[in-house]
């Protein structure tokens, strides 16, 4: 590898919380400065203890709107015990002589015991609204076009938050016990509204 050339590694899509003993997907990427093609490069994820995880090969193509980012879609094995570090590798090759690599973390759950069904709409037309964001917690779903999302959840006390542009909502206690429903509201503010776009 020229010295002038230099790869790095995104992770991405990385699900907030696996469940323990699981698996999950993420998506990895590498780059290279040169904008060298990469396609069949293999990456390797290693847990904790270092051991394998999941592994692949870079796609042929580059990530759509990216300058030469190739990347892949993996499958990972959730741990079963409470370390939670991952680390990526770019497996070196014929013209990349040491391995590049990244680390990401991932929050662990128990297995969800229940269904939380959401509806979401705008509190004076009544319409359903999509694309709302719902979180509970490190549990997190969006809403269809038809405002209406379904997360799977432990038992437990939770603070329902909502985000969606230019609609605004309090937080609010939630106690799960059991399969629930809920129907919500969103009231719609003006763009100029400080409110109207958030931000994480």
């Amino acid at each position: 590898m020229s010295d002038t050339d230099t790869i790095s590694l995104a992770v991405w899509d990385v699900p907030m919380p696996v469940t323990a003993g699981e698996k999950f997907t993420i998506k990895v990427g590498a780059k290279s400065s040169s904008r060298r093609e990469l396609d069949g490069y293999r990456v390797a994820v290693t847990d904790a203890l270092g051991a394998l995880a999941a592994s692949g090969a870079l796609g042929q193509t580059p990530l759509p709107g990216t300058e030469a980012l190739y990347w892949t879609t993996l499958e990972v094995a959730a741990p079963t015990r409470q370390a939670n570090e991952y680390e990526v590798r770019l497996i070196p090759g014929a013209t990349i002589d040491e391995a590049v690599a990244t680390r990401f973390s991932v929050a662990m759950a128990p297995k969800p015991e229940h269904k939380l069904r959401v509806t979401v709409t705008e509190r004076d037309s009544a319409e359903a609204l999509g694309d709302v964001e719902i979180r509970l917690g490190p549990f997190h779903a969006r809403t269809d076009k038809s405002g209406r999302a379904e997360l799977q959840l432990c038992k437990g006390d939770y603070q329902l938050q909502l985000w969606r542009t230019a609609h605004i909502a309090q937080p609010q206690p939630v106690s799960i016990k059991g399969d629930t429903s809920l129907e919500l509201t969103m009231v719609h503010v003006p763009e100029e509204h400080p409110d109207a776009r958030w931000v994480r």
